[in-house]
């Protein structure tokens, strides 16, 4: 049976410096990206961990240091909004982002670069 947590979001707000520096806390967590589409619906392309959410968001912002070509093309082309949940331990963001992976297969993410984690049931929402 997969051991599941239930994880508590926040967001999503919109993608901009001075947001992430508003909501973002310097604690470990999960984080979604999303682009809002014509309909109204938000699609989430790009999910991550990160030891410190704050700084990690405000990296991906840095679009001229921006390693992921596909993120930063997004981020300067439409409306971005941002989403996280606090996870402390270093083993639960692992299977938090396999399980956010695996639940929404973002167009951004290189399916190598996700870690595999312990097979964890979260809430993606």
């Amino acid at each position: 049976m997969k051991r599941k947590i239930e994880l508590t979001w926040q967001g999503y707000y919109e993608y901009t410096s001075d947001n992430v520096q508003k909501y973002a806390p310097t604690n470990a967590g999960v984080y979604k990206i999303g682009i809002k589409q014509k309909d109204g619906k938000l699609a989430v392309r790009y999910i991550g961990q990160a030891n410190d959410l704050d700084r990690r968001l405000k990296e991906h912002l840095d679009l001229k240091n921006e390693q992921n070509e596909c993120l930063a093309e997004r981020l300067k082309k439409y409306h971005a909004e941002f989403s996280f949940a606090e996870v402390s331990s270093q083993g639960d963001r692992d299977g938090a982002e396999k399980a956010l992976y695996d639940f929404y297969t973002p167009d951004c993410n290189d399916p190598d670069g996700i870690p595999n984690g312990p097979d964890i049931e979260i809430n993606p929402r």
